[in-house]
């Protein structure tokens, strides 16, 4: 939670810094995801389809700027955190002698992609086809013992809608496909503030 709402307070002083000033914009999303997982070689699915609210800082094309009909290709940045909560049907026998249920494990990731995107802009919005690699890291916590943090090479694919519906605010959907240690397919609605230069 501390990490959501440290994201929140640090937007408004993000155009001051160079770095951030190619990453013009941040989202929050509300996702549908299918996602399967191998843990120990032990299938696990996301527990939730509709997942919690997450955070992406990224770069996205306002309309002003290329008009009512363009297209072009560019290489972009973008930061992604999540959650994901993992559960399996799989049973095993404790240090009691139970035969239980395998406990949950919950996963956040913090990932930072170079994009590789096709936008088209039309008069109804913008239509953005992209590819991801970067690298993450990523925690596991099953409350029981496991509780480790690695890094991992990250790619992704995702093909975008999205809409200004003030001078700032927009709104994102579409499908996104994320590759790591596991494979997740999501579904996202994404309401975001565009604080770059108009």
């Amino acid at each position: 939670m501390f990490s959501r709402i440290y994201i929140l307070l640090i937007i408004p002083f993000l155009p001051s810094c160079a770095v951030f000033k190619l990453l013009n914009s941040g989202t929050t999303h509300v996702k549908y995801t299918v996602a399967k997982a191998k843990f120990d070689d032990i299938t696990y699915e996301n527990k939730q389809r509709l997942g919690d609210v997450s955070f992406s800082i990224r770069n996205v094309q306002h309309p002003k700027t290329y008009g009512k009909w363009a297209m072009n290709l560019r290489l972009s940045p973008s930061i992604h955190l999540d959650k994901t909560t993992y559960s399996t049907l799989e049973k095993y026998t404790n240090e009691n002698g139970e035969y239980v249920t395998r406990p949950d494990i919950e996963v956040r990731r913090l990932m930072a992609l170079a994009n590789l995107k096709l936008t088209t802009h039309t008069p109804i919005g913008a239509f953005a086809l992209s590819a991801g690699f970067g690298g993450g890291v990523i925690k596991k916590d099953d409350e029981r013992g496991l509780d480790t943090i690695t890094t991992r090479e990250v790619r992704r694919i995702d093909f975008v809608y999205y809409g200004f519906f003030a001078k700032r605010f927009y709104f994102l959907m579409g499908p996104r496909y994320y590759k790591e240690e596991n494979e997740s397919y999501q579904f996202a609605f994404r309401l975001g503030y565009f604080w770059g230069k108009i």
